[in-house]
């Protein structure tokens, strides 16, 4: 699970348990007991002193926390590991390839990268 879906997780089981902590003060005020009162405002207390850190790095951290982008891991050309850059040393060069070839390839990729968005929709 990554990073940023473990601090939604817990954010939102916190906010879960401030709100039941002001549903059991409210269910201490209607039954007139401030022993439980005073239970579920250090209950809420407690919650908040927990939940303090994980705003703190939320607000710090915030650019690191943003929800991706729907397709930011298929950028142009990230998929392709026939380019220079990822080559080996010493392996050995490709032909050059001749320009009405190049097109054709272009035209090809550019096609099924459509067919694979479309296909993800």
């Amino acid at each position: 699970m990554s990073k940023n879906s473990q601090h939604r997780f817990h954010l939102w089981g916190w906010i879960l348990f401030v709100f039941s902590a002001l549903f059991f003060m409210a269910s201490s005020i209607r039954a007139d007991d401030p022993v439980s009162l005073i239970g579920g405002v250090l209950f809420m207390v407690a919650c908040f002193v927990f939940l303090a850190p994980l705003l703190a790095e939320l607000k710090a951290g915030s650019s690191n926390l943003s929800p991706p982008r729907k397709y930011s891991r298929y950028l142009r050309d990230w998929f392709r590991a026939a380019n220079s850059l990822s080559r080996a040393p010493g392996a050995p060069m490709m032909l050059p390839v001749p320009e009405h070839q190049r097109d054709q390839i272009r035209h090809h990729q550019v096609r099924s990268e459509l067919r694979f968005f479309a296909s993800t929709r």
